[in-house]
């Protein structure tokens, strides 16, 4: 049977560049689950975007569906049979809908309960006539960030579509396929770039897939993102180049400005000198953020120039080049004054004035903020046992939230905590305390640099323990997909600054410290519960992800105890390396029967002269013997030594189970032993709870 290929283009106003890398991605997975559930599994799904475009190609198709079955259940077996097993008029009814004999009828599970079945022969249909459908479906459920309505209201999309096009063929696009979305009829053309040429292009007739690219890049459209990067990134290298400098590296503003464009176009402008002085932050910020312009350095310096992205190959009389200088140096002017009028007066100066700023309506103003922040800090700082200046961490708590009633910060936004950091710095602060302001805001979530030092790191965390304490007993606790105070993420980043700064504090503790500091008293307990369980699970999800262990590998270090994340770390990295060795299997086994044991019928009472039998006795000395091990083991930070250890009490705790009733009739001598069993639970779990790797 011959291949076929299909192509859909929709062509809209200026789609935004944040849904573009999206809505590939839902296209071609609703393209292939829509093929699979058709009978069409096999063919090669592609989606293509530009800012005007929306785009899919299927290749590989065949020119006829082929038949197939469809098995489609009908009502519960009670209700289709009687007690004697005739058929009633449910079935009757079921399987004349169905096109089916009742006696074809088939008993199968449903998900509550037997159901009758009836298999379905559905003979093939066009292929055009399955594509339409499947187009329709899968175009109208994208889910964008943003949508708009246009004419009379009646239609919901991204944009207003201005055309679609739908052709489908073997070796030629043959047939235009009857789509209609949006109000908009499918035609068997498209039109190329709105400014280098507009005019139509006709493919119906034209030689698939490559001839309709073809086509586009001679219009002055590129539709591939991969492709659009490339000649990005080599025109933005060259004109570098030009002037001795070098592309300041910024994946994330790059990706944006591919989606940009349909003709991949950049253009080198200059920054007058006086802006130099301003800190270099600044200017990347006025640049990156209010321009999409990639930032030049020399020397490891901004330099005088900037490069902007056009949609166009040239700018022959340089009016856009004009238009971006002139746009960049009227931000940059008023970047320079906000910075003036700033340096007026000390930073300092101005942490009275956060007593006016609200944090949240039930949890009163950023000065509250600032002065619960610099008591959990001293809290972190203690339970890290780390010798730090106290007035340093003190200062830095104070200066953290300054920078809010900025001039700089209220029209640059992106900057905060960064202008706090450079006039604190400028102010003469110490390194220690400037650097923490500054890099209070840094990792967001998983991403980013550490805070340098011990006080930024300390300052970092309760910053984002206060948010999630008082949000979480306001009752601001995220649920499902719906996090708007970003909570997720800033318990993300408190777990990475405890793992990598490192900061050894017990999490949970100073998270109780910091609830007890936000708390009213109503429902406490089941919401520090609550923000206790949100944290753990992603302590849990740094060690599946960063440190790479298998899930049952995390819930075995959790389920012991949690909480100093580099311990959490290490402890998950040393169980994943000895987990494969031979005897933990039947450790995690006889591990099992402790806990249970001990978890129905209690710790007893241990009463070592009771303990008279030869298992129970080696069981004894081992476990002495073991807990000893492993005390070293974990005062050295050695993990590993200590899970080999433990593996040392598989052989006694087998002969035990074998040889020993527990459960005896001796009121003492059960307790004895289940107090033994205890003792050896508590070692286990100064490392792991190596019952959870028993299911491998």
């Amino acid at each position: 049977m011959s291949k076929a290929e299909f192509l859909l283009e929709l062509l809209c106003e200026e789609i935004p560049a944040n849904a573009l890398s999206g809505v590939r991605e839902q296209l071609q997975t609703g393209f292939e689950a829509e093929l699979r559930e058709a009978g069409l599994a096999g063919v090669a799904v592609a989606a293509y975007s530009t800012v005007r475009r929306l785009i899919v190609h299927i290749a590989d198709l065949p020119t006829a569906q082929p038949d197939r079955e469809e098995e489609v259940t009908g009502p519960p077996v009670k209700a289709a049979y009687t007690s004697d097993g005739s058929p009633t008029p449910a079935a009757v009814g079921f399987a004349k809908g169905q096109g089916v004999a009742v006696d074809s009828l088939r008993v199968v599970k449903g998900p509550k309960g037997d159901v009758v079945a009836a298999t379905k022969q559905l003979p093939g249909r066009p292929i055009p006539d399955v594509l339409a459908e499947i187009s329709s479906r899968v175009v109208r459920g994208l889910h964008f960030p943003k949508t708009m309505r246009w004419g009379r209201g009646e239609h919901t999309f991204v944009r207003p579509v201005h055309n679609v096009m739908a052709l489908f063929g073997a070796r030629t696009f043959a047939a235009r396929v009857p789509v209609e979305l949006y109000g908009v009829s499918a035609s068997s053309g498209t039109f190329g770039h709105r400014i280098a040429a507009p005019g139509r292009i006709e493919l119906l007739k034209a030689a698939g897939f490559g001839a309709y690219r073809t086509r586009l890049l001679k219009a002055g459209v590129e539709i591939g993102p991969d492709e659009r990067r490339v000649i990005l990134e080599e025109k933005a290298r060259a004109l570098a180049v030009e002037v001795g400098c070098e592309v300041r590296p910024d994946p994330g503003l790059l990706a944006e400005l591919v989606e940009l464009v349909e003709q991949p176009g950049m253009l080198r402008g200059a920054i007058a000198d006086r802006f130099l002085q301003l800190p270099e932050e600044v200017l990347i910020t006025t640049l990156r953020h209010h321009q999409k312009c990639l930032v030049l350095t020399r020397a490891g310096h901004v330099a005088p120039y900037f490069l902007a992205v056009c949609d166009r190959p040239d700018d022959p009389d340089a009016l856009i080049q004009r238009g971006n200088e002139w746009v960049a140096g009227a931000r940059l002017t008023d970047a320079a004054f906000f910075f003036a009028q700033d340096r007026k007066a000390p930073l300092a100066s101005r942490s009275a004035s956060l007593a006016k700023v609200l944090f949240h309506q039930k949890l009163g103003t950023f000065a509250v903020k600032a002065e619960k922040i610099g008591r959990l800090a001293e809290t972190i700082v203690a339970t890290v046992g780390a010798k730090v200046d106290s007035k340093l961490l003190a200062r830095a708590c104070e200066l953290a939230k300054a920078d809010l009633v900025t001039a700089m910060v209220g029209e640059f936004p992106e900057l905060q905590g960064v202008v706090g950091g450079i006039y604190a710095r400028l102010d003469g602060e110490d390194d220690a305390v400037w650097q923490a302001v500054y890099d209070q805001y840094t990792p967001a979530g998983l991403d980013g640099a550490l805070p340098r030092g011990i006080v930024g790191a300390a300052v970092g965390v309760a910053d984002r323990l206060d948010t999630l304490a008082g949000l979480f007993a306001a009752g601001e606790i995220p649920s499902g997909s719906k996090d708007p105070f970003a909570l997720r993420r800033a318990a993300l980043a408190v777990v990475r600054i405890c793992a990598e700064a490192p900061l050894a504090c017990d999490l949970a503790a100073v998270t109780r410290a910091a609830f007890a500091l936000r708390s009213d008293g109503a429902g406490d307990e089941a919401r520090l519960s609550a923000l206790l369980d949100f944290l753990q699970e992603r302590v849990r999800y740094y060690l599946t992800t960063v440190a790479a262990v298998k899930p049952e590998t995390a819930d075995a270090v959790i389920s012991a105890h949690w909480g100093v994340v580099p311990d959490d770390a290490a402890r998950a990295r040393a169980v994943e390396a000895v987990r494969s060795e031979e005897v933990f299997s039947s450790l995690a086994v006889a591990f099992k029967r402790v806990r249970n044991m001990v978890g129905k019928s209690g710790e007893g009472r241990f009463d070592g002269a009771l303990l008279k039998e030869k298992a129970e006795q080696e069981l004894l000395s081992a476990v002495e013997k073991v807990e000893k091990e492993v005390q070293r083991a974990v005062g050295h930070a050695d993990h590993v030594a200590g899970l080999r250890s433990l593996a040392k009490l598989a052989a006694p705790l087998d002969r035990f189970f074998t040889d020993v009733l527990v459960i005896c009739d001796d009121g003492d001598l059960k307790a004895a032993r289940l107090a033994l069993l205890a003792r050896v639970e508590k070692v286990f779990l100064r490392l792991a709870d190596v019952s959870r790797l028993s299911a491998q």
